[in-house]
């Protein structure tokens, strides 16, 4: 399996805290069954000012710990960039997924929605691959009920039914988008757990991740080995 969301790396953000921490959090994510790990720690304007060579560092420092260890986890770079007004500083130096040309963003809880859409039109003009996480947590992604189909989109001559139309606009754009498996165990409640099932039955997530940010979390999460 592959983690696409994960704050593994110490002392970045709001995830780990310590080596230990880290190493403890990929023993559990192994025995649950994980062979890779993309580290994505929150890049925040005033909050998380975290730098793709920060990453780099990290991941390879964390690598040769895991070496030493005899954890057999391979990790990934990345990072979780907040789709705010302060994100198009950033676009001429992004860390993307892996090898890939995903970037793994997030969509601020208040935000005008053409912001959103303005920072993926300019992702998409450099050629990225948005990757927005978790979308059935974040609020402006669930105002609408939840019941019922009130737009459509297309994705590689797929259609795809969603109840709000941001979510359809952005499948429009060619996003793609990370769903959180602790939404489907109900680890962030009964309204996320529902909203999580609806979008995986209209087909809409791409790949899953832990977002997992500290080793206590991980039993939580439904997918403890």
């Amino acid at each position: 399996m592959i983690d696409y969301h994960c704050h593994l790396l110490p002392n970045l953000d709001d995830g780990s805290d310590s080596l230990a921490e880290s190493l403890e959090m990929a023993r559990q994510l192994v025995k649950a069954g994980f062979q890779t790990v993309h580290c994505t720690p929150h890049c925040m304007q005033g909050l998380y000012e975290t730098t793709p060579d920060q990453v780099r560092e990290g991941v390879a420092a964390l690598r040769r710990q895991l070496e030493l260890a005899g954890i057999a986890l391979r990790l990934e770079t990345g990072m979780e960039y907040y789709l705010d007004e302060f994100f198009p500083r950033r676009l001429d130096d992004l860390l993307p997924l892996g090898d890939t040309r995903m970037v793994l963003v997030e969509a601020p809880s208040q935000v005008d929605s053409e912001q959103i859409e303005q920072n993926i039109y300019q992702l998409r003009r450099r050629r990225y691959i948005p990757l927005i996480a978790h979308p059935e947590r974040s609020p402006v992604f669930s105002s609408a009920p939840i019941s019922g189909i009130r737009a459509l989109f297309r994705r590689r001559n797929r259609e795809f039914a969603t109840d709000n139309p941001l979510l359809a606009k952005l499948g429009e754009m060619g996003c793609q988008f990370q769903g959180n498996l602790g939404s489907f165990s109900g680890f962030y409640g009964a309204r996320v757990k529902k909203r999580a099932e609806t979008l995986k039955e209209a087909g809409i997530y791409h790949c899953y991740g832990t977002d997992a940010h500290r080793a206590r979390q991980i039993p939580q999460l439904g997918i403890s080995g």
